[in-house]
């Protein structure tokens, strides 16, 4: 039990630090890229600047101009307002033609940015109309390599994945040894519980037996001058005395099966059998206002110990009677691949969603369960028993239309 809530403990932190962390890191890698971006367009906008006058310049002139130097760090291509080329200079041998694919359908006027890609090359363009006297007279194109940017954000996005991965891992085996040294003291506190539970029933056993051979010693012998009030007396305490004795049986039976003491005979049993004689049993004690039904699968075996499977049963259908006042109980075995499974149900008072999960848990009963006899203990004992086999045990219910106990164990 402690181990398992030390992997959930340990599970939950890692997720919780995964979650955070990994958000953090996308908000730190989006704003590197925009601040970068910001950076680099403001760096086109400058240029920009610089080279709008050469529209002026070279508009009227015979030749064309189109410089290339591979050292540049920015480009530009000046165009006029229908699209002829006017002057430019350029990094990339070729690049001016797939530019003018790119923005041949935009607007003179429009202000356009783009990212590219060319021959494993990564491009920033910025698209700016020309003014004259308010009026469009050209644009210009300018842009600059990014390559190198790219490339460290994508190793750098690798290199955060990495980190946060490896950090996430560190944390949850941090996170497990701080759990398991937290959890000491919880676990010796719970360890001397459970020693006490085990020693107090034990002890108990003995003088509980001793009270009631007395008490049958002194019905037996003081009978006739016994009032008819001591004689009730005397039976209510016999009574109280059983009720006493069951519930230490109980509780001794959890304390060891916590303290890994149980000894358990398993032999191959004939289980479809076993529930056909448990069923016949329950139908003559079954009330009138209920109809029982079973549906059990024929020469099912199970290895495990034949009078704790009883018992687990008997648990069941007497719960199953105890919360049914009218209506049908169910049994049923069947046998899907290499699972054997087994259910109870029945069309009672059901369970709220609220207590589901607490009804296999020791000494809990509902507000509705408390009107009733019983001690909270029988679900944790099926339960205890399922858990000896392998098995795991669940309950579905819907309120007010009734429950069904689901078990299953592996063959």
């Amino acid at each position: 039990m402690f181990q398992t809530t030390r992997k959930k403990l340990a599970y939950i932190n890692a997720t919780l630090y995964f979650l955070l962390f990994s958000l953090f890191v996308i908000v730190l890698y989006f704003s590197l890229v925009k601040l970068m971006e910001n950076q680099q367009m403001k760096e086109l906008e400058d240029f920009y600047v610089k080279q709008e006058h050469d529209f002026f310049e070279h508009v009227h002139a015979n030749k064309k101009m189109l410089s290339y130097d591979p050292n540049r760090n920015f480009f530009y291509y000046i165009y006029t307002k229908d699209g002829l080329f006017v002057h430019g200079d350029e990094s990339y041998k070729g690049l001016k033609q797939q530019i003018e694919k790119v923005f041949k359908n935009s607007s003179p006027s429009a202000n356009l940015v783009k990212h590219y890609e060319w021959q494993e090359e990564h491009f920033l363009l910025e698209k700016k109309p020309i003014f004259s006297n308010d009026e469009v007279v050209g644009y210009i194109i300018v842009g600059k390599s990014v390559t190198s940017q790219q490339h460290f954000f994508q190793n750098a996005r690798y290199l955060l994945i990495v980190l946060t991965c490896i950090s996430t891992v560190l944390i949850g085996l941090l996170s497990y040894y701080l759990a398991g040294k937290a959890m000491i003291p919880i676990q010796w506190s719970f360890n001397k519980q459970k020693k006490f539970v085990s020693d107090a029933s034990h002890e108990l056993r003995t003088p509980l037996s001793i009270f009631y051979s007395s008490l049958e010693i002194l019905e037996a012998e003081e009978a006739e001058h016994l009032s008819p009030l001591g004689k009730e007396l005397i039976a209510d305490l016999k009574d109280e005395t059983e009720i006493m004795k069951e519930l230490i049986d109980k509780l001794l039976f959890l304390a060891r099966h916590d303290q890994q003491q149980v000894s358990s005979n398993k032999e191959f049993i004939p289980l479809s059998s076993l529930l056909e004689k448990v069923s016949v049993k329950f139908q003559r004690i079954m009330p009138p206002t209920i109809q029982f039904s079973t549906d059990i699968q024929e020469n099912i075996q199970l290895l495990g110990d034949a009078s704790k499977i009883q018992e687990l049963l008997y648990i069941l259908l007497d719960n199953a009677i105890r919360y049914t006042n009218s209506g049908k109980i169910t049994l049923t075995l069947l046998k899907n691949q290499d699972i054997v499974k087994i259910t109870v149900t029945d069309s009672g008072m059901g369970i709220t969603d609220q207590e589901l999960p607490l009804v296999f848990e020791r000494f809990y009963r509902s507000d509705t369960a408390r009107q009733r006899n019983g001690t909270g203990l029988g679900l944790a004992i099926a339960k205890t028993i399922v858990e000896q086999h392998n098995g795991k045990i669940y309950a579905t219910s819907q309120f007010g239309k009734g429950t069904t106990f689901h078990i299953e164990f592996p063959l």
